[in-house]
């Protein structure tokens, strides 16, 4: 699921101890990790279920629902409670076979617990347990919740579930808990007119009188309480057979043409994973499901055989998707695709481990990616993806990829860029130090051992350090039980580079005597195969030949988790040999020297005197990263005098691009081509381009006379342009092209490109709507989240004072992270006393890592205002024609 952990000092201690060992079998290491799980907020193990039988009658137009239960459990302890987990439910009847009376049913809301009281102690033995109770149905995306949207008669609804990380018992009293697993057998009452989906295929379907419908869906195999789906709407299916799977896509009424990208995604990548994880799919259809709205946390989710995704990363507009926009669906659709196998198949135990669901499919993502589309380079593109786990990973508010998790709250937590992008970036790193085939042979191990179970982290490395024969586990605990980012430093000496190990990071997050068994790849200047492999670390550093006056690269290819950083006799070298560089080695060095710079260890402008160096003929994606990285550094000149300077020299960067690429796509252009015009236009509209800026007025003029003169790349970028560049008219042009957008997806983004102006009376309108019925429900804090790129504060200020109206339209899991979000934004230390302020009236205080974290970033980037940006006005001074 695409979807941030404080943790108690005994939990933080015993990973840290954890982190320090390489094996687990020790008496020392079996206590620290009992001390984890005593401190783990879960249910009692007397009791266990084994299948659910669910009665479901939905009142979608009330938003309420009526259930009736079946729990077939067994009493593992003797005991005269049964305790489940319960939110926002009223149960109204409790029985159990063989009691003469209903159970007293007690609640407790803070843990979210129901529990069932019984006159006297029950023996070990097999039970069934039966309730009758009625719920919610939510507007954002928990539990069960409603969408609507517009069609041509009028308002329509649909109901869909969403249950990770702790969202099933807002649908049925359950052991909601990923080690718990059981199977699932659901029946639901609904109106006959309309579709419904689940996990399974429908078994039988009841005509009932009053035009409903009873549909019983098949029985599901054993999985996780947060992976049961159900779905019912106007809906309509495309689908075909693959390899003896029914997969589908399932739309709202009228969308089926804008599935068929997704299905044919679905439909290339289901064989790949068959023949890569060695087990065949194991249910009999696989489902994706388009959902209008948008949640501020996720774009979908795994259900087993029933995947959930809203519809800006599952449907394909020909008229409207860019090439991007068309990335995404393929990613996502791989993403959760790769998750059928690892996170429903084969579970985490528990929410310390949800990394080794999220990291993995993120790598799979890319992977299945890299096979099919090696033209769209994914291993270069989400080199810039591992910068950004880096980033948060140097700075106070990160954690270690295996955390200690306490309870759902902080589970709900985890899901940031540690857990996918660090995730991810460890796997490829450990599948480059292993090699494909022992890694893949150690992946179809782990699955075909574990299949139908849950495991722990050291379950998988133990699985490729049998395959491979390598030290697997000691590499992987340094990068997986501590945070941080190592950095090798490398020191010339008399024919020969010194490299050695320490931390790198921009606060005092960094331990100083952290280290880390850090796999290093060199390669000589102009060399494509690296020509030393080993481990550095604190205590071992090691020394590299260097031929003649040889430039030496480390992380050659750029697959280690580290920063690099060289002598300024290496670094001046680098900047003449760049262009001629590998497009992997060009991006490590944009992303190094960024960062040195902001740190402080290397001067800003040698990351400038790179960027200097880019040609058109360039790579598009080092292209694309070095625009991103300048537009960056641009919004961190925000108010400043400097920024004016600043912006001569980015035009002079960019402008040469724009010569090149122009505005219209050329036939037969690859992909990163039509991204990188894009990303050239839109900063440099930021950079005040005036030709940009004219040329993207006069194209609009035209799109608002005729709608297809835009091809979907050009609307995106155009529509970007003119809603930060915006006059009262032409919002007001954009606001009118909103309400009357023809579909979901393109009514979502039309309001939150109103957010997007840089007049503040404009952005304070983009606030109002935010409270007014005319946006979707879910669309809403999108619109204020999209101002707070260019006004954080005016959008923290609203978003507190409005808070209790907003809530609502924020998924119940997600609401801990909302506010401190839109501050992150913010670099005025003053900002850091509101946000402390909501915290304390509205965040648990176990649930404040997203409060950290933004404190963190505003933080970082106050600083890189004050101490870094007067060294680039003078570079700038010297340099900047």
């Amino acid at each position: 699921m695409g979807v941030r952990l404080m943790l108690r000092p005994s939990g933080r201690s015993a990973i840290f101890l954890l982190a320090t060992m390489n094996v687990f079998p020790s008496f020392a290491d079996a206590v620290s990790l009992k001390a984890v799980i005593a401190e783990r907020e879960v249910l009692p193990n007397s009791v266990i279920p084994v299948h659910y039988r669910i009665d479901i009658t939905p009142d979608a137009k009330g938003l309420t629902f009526k259930g009736s239960l079946e729990i077939d459990v067994i009493v593992r302890q003797a005991t005269d409670k049964i305790v489940l987990n319960s939110a926002d439910l009223v149960i109204e009847n409790a029985t159990l076979s063989g009691e003469k009376s209903a159970l007293v049913i007690s609640y407790d809301s803070k843990v979210q617990t129901a529990t069932l009281v019984l006159s006297h102690t029950l023996r070990p033995g097999p039970y069934t347990v039966r309730l009758s109770y009625h719920g919610k149905v939510y507007q954002a995306a928990s539990g069960l919740f409603a969408l609507d949207y517009d069609t041509q008669n009028g308002k329509a609804r649909a109901l869909y579930t969403q249950f990770e990380v702790s969202e099933a018992r807002r649908f049925m009293p359950c052991w909601d808990e990923p080690n718990r697993k059981a199977t699932f057998q659901l029946n639901a009452t609904v109106p006959a007119e309309q579709m419904t989906v689940s996990n399974m295929p429908i078994a039988s379907t009841e005509t009932l009188p009053l035009g409903l419908k009873r549909v019983h869906f098949g029985q599901t195999p054993r999985m996780s309480s947060y992976l049961l789906f159900f779905g019912v709407g106007d809906f309509e299916r495309v689908h075909r057979t693959v390899d003896g799977v029914d997969v589908g896509v399932v739309v709202k009424r009228g969308d089926s043409a804008k599935a068929t990208y997704a299905l044919d995604a679905a439909a290339e990548i289901l064989p790949y994973y068959e023949e890569y994880f060695g087990v065949r799919y194991p249910l009999p259809k696989l489902d994706l499901i388009a959902g209008p709205g948008e949640s501020q946390y996720f774009g979908a989710m795994e259900n087993w055989g029933a995947i959930f995704s809203f519809e800006s990363v599952l449907l394909v507009d020909p008229k409207i998707s860019s090439q991007e926009e068309r990335r995404w669906v393929y990613t996502a659709t791989a993403h959760e695709m790769a998750h059928q196998w690892f996170g429903d198949l084969v579970t985490m135990d528990w929410w310390d481990d949800i990394w080794l669901n999220e990291g993995f499919a993120s790598w799979m993502e890319t992977k299945v990616s890299n096979h099919f589309h090696p033209d769209w380079k994914p291993w270069l593109d989400v080199l810039r993806d591992k910068a950004k786990a880096m980033q948060l990973d140097a700075r106070i508010g990160t954690h270690p990829i295996v955390q200690s998790i306490r309870d759902v709250q902080q589970a709900a937590l985890a899901f940031d860029q540690i857990t996918y992008l660090k995730g991810r970036a460890v796997i490829r790193m450990v599948e480059e130090y292993l090699g494909e085939d022992a890694f893949r042979g150690g992946v179809r191990a782990y699955i075909k051992a574990h299949q139908h179970g849950n495991t722990v982290t050291d379950d998988f490395w133990r699985a490729l350090e049998h395959s491979s024969h390598a030290p697997v586990i000691s590499v992987a605990h340094d990068f997986t039980l501590q945070a941080g980012v190592p950095l090798i430093r490398v020191s010339e000496r008399a024919g020969a580079a010194h490299l050695s190990q320490e931390g790198f990071a921009y606060d005092e997050s960094g331990a100083p005597s952290t280290s880390w068994r850090v796999p290093v790849a060199v390669s000589g200047d102009g060399d494509t195969q690296a020509s030393w492999r080993g481990l550095v670390s604190r205590g071992n550093p090691r020394d590299v030949a260097i031929r003649g006056k040889a430039l030496l690269i480390v992380n050659s290819g750029q697959s280690g988790y580290f920063r690099t950083l060289y002598n300024q006799n290496a670094i001046d070298r680098i900047v003449l040999a760049f262009a001629g560089m590998a497009p992997a080695d060009q991006l490590g060095l944009l992303s190094d020297s960024s960062a040195m710079g902001y740190a402080g260890l290397e001067p800003l402008g040698d990351f400038l005197e790179l960027a200097r160096q880019l040609k058109p003929d360039m790579e598009s994606l080092v292209l694309i990263d070095a625009t991103r990285r300048l537009t960056a550094l641009n919004d961190l000149y925000s108010g400043l005098s400097g920024q004016r300077a600043f912006k001569v020299f980015g035009r002079g960067v960019l402008n040469p691009l724009y010569a090149a690429l122009g505005w219209s796509e050329r036939p037969g252009e690859a992909q990163n081509v039509t991204r990188l015009r894009g990303e050239v236009l839109v900063a440099l509209s930021k950079f005040d381009e005036p030709s940009v800026i004219s040329e993207a007025r006069i194209r609009f003029a035209k799109y608002l006379e005729d709608p297809s003169a835009l091809t979907g790349d050009l609307r995106r970028n155009v529509l970007t342009i003119i809603a930060e560049h915006a006059d009262a008219a032409t919002w007001n042009q954009m606001h009118l092209l909103a309400r009357s957008a023809g579909s979901a997806l393109e009514k979502s983004k039309l309001y939150e490109y109103l957010g997007s102006a840089h007049d503040s009376g404009l952005a304070q309108g983009a606030l109002e709507l935010a409270l007014s019925d005319e946006a979707p429900v879910t669309t809403r804090p999108a619109i204020v989240r999209a101002t707070a790129d260019f006004f954080p504060e005016a959008a923290l200020d609203f978003a507190i004072a409005h808070y209790d109206a907003l809530e609502g339209s924020i998924e119940p899991a997600s609401r801990s992270r909302y506010v401190p979000s839109l501050a992150a934004k913010s670099n005025d230390l003053r900002v850091l006393g509101k946000l402390h302020s909501f915290a304390a009236e509205h965040i648990p205080e176990g649930a404040r890592d997203d409060e950290v974290k933004a404190e963190a970033n505003i933080r970082f980037s106050a600083k890189v205002r004050v101490e870094r940006l007067p060294e680039v006005d003078r570079w700038l001074a010297i340099h900047g024609d």
